[in-house]
């Protein structure tokens, strides 16, 4: 193992050397939804109310619709909202022109009957979301987001209900999900218990960001998930200014060129929703790079357009070295935040992103207290073999709405959306 380590890094080095380690990547910017502020939609809801749940956990499952409502406004030109239950089949509880108040849709919800059901007819659920509820005649409006979301204890189960074989109906619900995501509606899965098939959970969703497991149904409303569909995946940041300046690790231990671009690709999608600029209701963005030294790529007066940020992004460098994070904070304190003419009230934000633990933790701790004695928010992104008491730490308090933790670099943008949130909503309370 050691030798494959060290050919490893002799490797890395003469990539280094013959001029290979520059970025390469092309950011694409459509893979996943944009985080673009728009809070008004057509949100269907998807309930199950089948036996295995219970009926405790299927009340539980209706406040959570209604906490989740609490974040919209409600109206004929605002938000307007749909639900289907599913057990032995699929009822449509009401449609998209049934309630034009929130207060209506509250009371809509509280007296949908649970029907106790011995099947999970998810692909029923879906069709019908498809054919009976995301259409004109059920209030549909074509210029409007449509939004779905699913709750299930379980698995699609047929059972007896239906003349299809366990499998046959696990292959209908791919089909309708399919269907349904293809129309253009953005599906949001929540997989209650250890009965759910998050495989087909995270295939039902539009994507595994937009899919949350919860081990208990009261764990809901302390979730991801539940703060994001809050918000819809938005928050009062529109028109308001805000610094943000990110310190990307890019030492060895990340292995290859790929996977820093990774981590730029990130913030490249991060950084598409907000807007970029210089004006006074702008958010300004930098850069930091940092492994055995740390250099400012770029600071917050350095580009006046979404485009040009995005195309310096394209442009920094991957190299090797350790993890000094401390020196990264050093170049956050002295150079990134010092020549700021913005004024006092304006945030300031660091987004610290490393895959380990500081190479010198000693003068980490010490910079740390002289970065938050200047009110700078930082959040903590941490992916790999990293150090959660570190990068508690580093950031701000409180932990769970300041620190990240993922399995590795492949899985960072399952934390976009939620860190977006966070930000978004520090930039609406100033």
């Amino acid at each position: 193992m050691e030798i494959i380590k060290k050919y490893f890094y002799i490797l890395s080095w003469i990539l280094l050397y013959i001029g290979r380690t520059k970025s390469q990547f092309i950011f694409n910017l459509t893979e996943s939804t944009s985080t673009e502020c728009t809070k008004d939609a057509d949100l269907v809801f998807l309930i199950d109310t089948s036996r295995s749940l219970g009926l405790r956990a299927y009340q539980k499952e209706l406040q959570f619709v209604e906490r989740v409502l609490e974040g919209y406004e409600i109206g004929t030109n605002r938000t307007k909202v749909a639900v289907i239950t599913f057990s032995a089949g699929s009822r449509l509880e009401f449609d998209f022109n049934r309630y034009n108040t929130k207060a209506d849709v509250l009371q809509g919800i509280r007296n949908i009957p649970y029907t106790d059901g011995m099947s999970t007819t998810i692909y029923r659920a879906l069709e019908q979301a498809r054919r009976e509820v995301f259409v004109p005649e059920a209030g549909d409006r074509p210029s409007f987001k449509n939004l779905a979301v699913i709750l299930t204890d379980g698995e699609t189960n047929p059972g007896s209900f239906d003349p299809y074989s366990f499998l046959m109906g696990k292959t209908l619900t791919r089909q309708e999900a399919n269907q349904l995501k293809f129309h253009g509606v953005e599906v949001f899965g929540i997989g209650v218990g250890h009965r759910v098939d998050h495989v087909e959970m995270v295939g039902i969703s539009s994507g595994s960001k937009n899919y949350l497991r919860v081990g208990d149904i009261d764990d809901l409303e302390s979730s991801r998930l539940f703060k994001i569909l809050l918000n819809n995946v938005c928050a009062t940041c529109n028109n308001k200014p805000a610094d943000v300046i990110f310190m990307v690790d890019k030492s060895s231990s990340l292995g290859s060129v790929a996977n820093f671009d990774k981590e730029l690709s990130f913030i490249a999608r991060f950084v598409d929703g907000f807007n970029i600029g210089q004006g006074p209701r702008d958010v300004r963005v930098g850069v930091i790079s940092f492994s055995t030294d740390a250099q400012l790529e770029f600071g917050l007066s350095s580009y006046n357009d979404k485009s040009s940020l995005l195309n310096a992004l394209l442009n920094i460098d991957f190299s090797l070295g350790n993890t000094y994070t401390h020196k990264a904070f050093e170049v956050l304190l002295n150079q990134g935040f010092s020549t700021s003419t913005r004024p006092s009230t304006v945030p300031r934000v660091g987004v610290i992103m490393t895959d380990g633990q500081s190479t010198n933790p000693y003068k980490l701790e010490d910079i740390i207290m002289k970065v938050k004695l200047k009110g700078i928010e930082i959040f903590s992104i941490g992916f790999g073999s990293v150090d959660v008491t570190e990068l508690n730490m580093m950031a701000t308090v409180p932990d769970h709405t300041h620190v990240f933790v993922v399995d590795d670099v492949h899985t960072l943008d399952t934390v976009r959306d939620e860190l977006y949130l966070e930000i978004c909503n520090l930039i609406g309370q100033s």
